[in-house]
């Protein structure tokens, strides 16, 4: 058995989407975003997807005929992106680069950055520069609509499940063993890829991914300096219910003043 430690989202990101991962994008398409919409009374003509991952809601806006452009750091996520977007039949551009560190000719109507993406970002300089660059990319008048994990999310409701057997099929099975990092409010989770190759043998793969926890104080302060204005704060996004103290995850919407 051959053993590969590999960067976030390189190995896995087939796996990643080929498992129950992406429901919550397909959530989020059908349900969340039209919802939210409906709610501002807003309707977008571009946006700008940060950490696209593998194209699912990029997609999936663009069959609604928004002009929509998809960036995320991994060059294996947004080939398969791509692939979804051929087989749907629509044009997306697709963008590889940092989040925190992008720079775009275009301004959009709307920017958003679902599933706990900004989480990923671990140090508080890099989440400041993202709400800066999802500013400087939004149209006057343009909403920021993204989700985070709390900090109760990540030291509480992760833990209760330590390990977890996330996939098993004839050729792979996947395990998941998360932790926490009290200190630091960063939670691990080890993701364990054994794949059964051409030759019949199994390859073990694992990734390390990292997500940080963040004060929502913090949070409301960093898009206030970004410019931003806040409009709404939800504990779930449908339901439209307050963020409370056990909350495993919070959405927000703000907005670039007109």
């Amino acid at each position: 058995m051959r053993k590969s430690r590999l960067q976030p989202y390189r190995h896995f990101a087939k796996h990643y989407h080929a498992g129950n991962y992406i429901q919550f994008s397909h959530w989020i398409s059908q349900e969340v975003f039209p919802h939210l919409l409906t709610m501002l009374n807003f309707s977008p003509h571009s946006l700008l997807d940060l950490a696209c991952g593998s194209g699912v809601f990029a997609v999936s806006a663009a069959q609604q005929g928004l002009a929509v452009t998809g960036l995320d750091a991994s060059a294996d996520m947004l080939a398969i992106g791509q692939a979804l977007a051929r087989e749907a039949n629509v044009q997306v551009s697709w963008v590889q680069a940092d989040m925190s560190s992008f720079s775009l000719s275009e301004r959009f109507d709307c920017v958003t950055c679902f599933f706990d993406s900004l989480n990923y970002l671990l140090k508080v300089e890099d989440l400041s520069h993202t709400f800066q660059a999802a500013y400087a990319h939004l149209n006057p008048g343009g909403y920021f609509i993204f989700d985070m994990n709390t900090i109760y999310g990540l030291a509480v409701i992760w833990q209760r499940f330590p390990y977890n057997l996330s996939q098993d099929q004839p050729d792979y099975t996947e395990f998941t063993e998360v932790s926490y990092d009290y200190e630091l409010e960063i939670a691990n989770m080890r993701v364990i890829m054994f794949e059964r190759g051409e030759k019949r043998t199994w390859v073990k793969h694992e990734e390390l991914h990292q997500e940080r926890g963040y004060h929502i104080e913090d949070v409301l302060l960093l898009l206030s300096r970004a410019g931003f204005e806040l409009k709404h704060l939800f504990g779930h996004p449908i339901q439209e219910t307050p963020l409370m103290e056990n909350s495993g995850r919070l959405w927000v919407i703000v907005q670039k003043p007109a």
